[in-house]
């Protein structure tokens, strides 16, 4: 028998990253495929316990495994959700997911896709260490982009693409780390598209940290993904493709070449922004998200959300109020903690907002603890750095 719960639209479940959640007492077999050809390595198993997230679905030998790797799985998605400009047109519909099953028995990994789409990847479970828990991020991209992409062989997905996309999940999902990602590039060494980033093995990419750094803003500063898996080009062709304005008359130049990435990559460090990682970024952000532009009297003008309550059934109000929440739910994972209760709370405002069960008067309530929230952030952001200048 399986139990599961619904994933509901609050915003605690945003926040959270919660997974559906579902468990089967099973005594039969699980197979794993020995080959791309569907063929099946049997091996006995205890409890299966699955997990779904947006894009994965998780069975594992425990409760406790498959929900850690729902949140690692959603560390991963979050990345593809919040990249539009490479990945937005690729995305499936929800529910249409990657199969994952994890065993205890070390040594297994196979990931392949069938003619019809559906992608599967066996893997060894491996929390125990950092380590262990990246290659599990790492297959959970692989297993990702070949959801995605219209390739039919993993072999076939860059190496640095892989490591980018690996780097940048795991920087997403922790406040700070994109300021120490732009720190550490700042003085890296840049690498020869050609003959350091697009020949590198993954092998390469895990020993070598200025590979992987360049990974990353490389990553950034293509403008497609559509040259770099077409077959019938040579890496100078997808350099070509990719940036036919570094080139004259649409002939490769390798002196031109490392010319211009090495200027695009300076122009990226250096314009980056810092997200809101750090409590003054926070605070600024969550400003910022309290004021909705409206127009009145043949003016536009900017009013505070608890200022708009009267006004919520409007069409136009609703609207902006929804996108606000999705933004504020978007940039929760990158707030610096000391603003986390702050952000939740007007993010529950935004929420009971549309709903027409919720009266005014509880609606202001709400707002009277975000803003509330607020101050208490300010205190406490205060007396931190107070403390950090002793």
């Amino acid at each position: 028998m399986i139990f599961s719960s619904k994933k509901t639209l609050s915003l605690f479940a945003l926040l959270c990253g919660s997974a559906l959640f579902a468990s089967e007492n099973s005594l039969g077999e699980t197979a794993v495929p020995a080959s791309e050809n569907d063929e099946f390595l049997p091996l006995e198993t205890e409890k299966i316990s699955t997990a779904r997230t947006d894009f994965f679905e998780i069975s594992a030998e425990s409760p406790e495994t498959a929900t850690r790797a729902a949140e690692l799985a959603e560390e991963v998605e979050n990345y593809f959700h919040k990249t539009p400009r490479l990945w937005k047109n690729l995305l499936p519909p929800v529910g249409f997911r990657v199969h994952v099953e994890l065993f205890r028995k070390p040594g297994i990994f196979a990931l392949s896709k069938s003619e019809t789409g559906r992608v599967r990847l066996f893997l060894s479970e491996n929390f125990s260490d950092k380590s262990g828990r990246e290659i599990m991020r790492r297959q959970f991209v692989r297993a990702m982009m070949l959801h995605l992409v219209p390739v039919k062989n993993p072999g076939e997905i860059p190496a640095w693409l892989v490591c980018a996309a690996t780097e940048e999940s795991r920087i997403g999902s922790v406040p700070g780390r994109r300021i120490f990602l732009r720190k550490k590039s700042s003085q890296m060494p840049l690498v020869s598209p050609i003959s350091g980033l697009l020949a590198a093995t993954e092998k390469d990419f895990e020993e070598d940290e200025t590979l992987k750094l360049n990974a990353v803003w490389f990553q950034r500063a293509i403008p497609s993904l559509k040259p770099f898996f077409d077959k019938e080009k040579t890496d100078e062709d997808k350099l070509l493709s990719a940036f036919p304005q570094a080139f004259e008359n649409q002939t490769y130049d390798a002196f031109k070449a490392d010319c211009f990435w090495a200027t695009l990559a300076h122009k990226l460090i250096s314009s980056a922004p810092a997200g809101i990682d750090l409590p003054r970024e926070s605070e600024t952000f969550f400003d910022n998200a309290l004021l909705f532009l409206v127009r009145q009297n043949e003016t536009e003008t900017r009013i505070l959300a608890g200022d708009l309550i009267e006004a919520r059934l409007q069409p136009e109000i609703r609207e902006a109020v929804n996108e606000r929440l999705a933004e504020l739910a978007g940039h929760f994972r990158a707030t610096n903690p000391v603003w986390h209760n702050a952000f939740a709370e007007y993010g529950l405002f935004l929420e009971m907002f549309g709903n027409p069960d919720v009266d005014e008067e509880t609606l202001a309530a709400q707002w009277t603890k975000a803003i509330l929230a607020r101050r208490a952030a300010k205190i406490l952001q205060r007396d931190i750095e107070s403390a950090l200048k002793k």
